[in-house]
């Protein structure tokens, strides 16, 4: 859904113009906002899928916090990729270019190890 929108919305004339008074074009703007509503709607059905998994197979159980992680994996990585050309357009992080990429890689990393202290000690009682 997510790559129609962004070929439908470049094709757009007009829309790769700049915002008065600014470096961030509409198609930009546009497409950071999409991908936004995209990985809210994949986190929370995600976890909602998890946790309908987790409910129905009891072997699932252990392993529902590492299925969220996946899904919160993706809509980080969905956030990171649609609202890089607004970050690099709009020059927040000229100075340090490693900054922007190494936020998600952060909370991730949080995220992962948090999810992977949490299964060891399910699965070990």
């Amino acid at each position: 859904m997510l790559v129609v929108l962004e070929s439908i919305v470049l094709g757009f004339p007009g829309l790769s113009q700049t915002i008065p008074s600014s470096t961030i074009t509409i198609s930009s703007l546009f497409i950071s906002l999409v991908g936004f509503v995209a990985s809210i709607i994949v986190f929370k059905y995600g976890t909602q899928l998890s946790s309908v998994a987790g409910d129905a197979y009891n072997a699932f159980k252990n392993y529902e916090e590492l299925a969220v992680l996946v899904f919160l994996i993706a809509a980080l990585y969905i956030s990171y990729i649609t609202s890089r050309t607004l970050v690099t357009a709009s020059g927040i992080f000229t100075g340090l270019p490693w900054a922007y990429p190494m936020i998600f890689v952060i909370i991730g990393l949080v995220s992962t190890v948090k999810v992977v202290i949490n299964t060891i000690h399910t699965i070990e009682g």
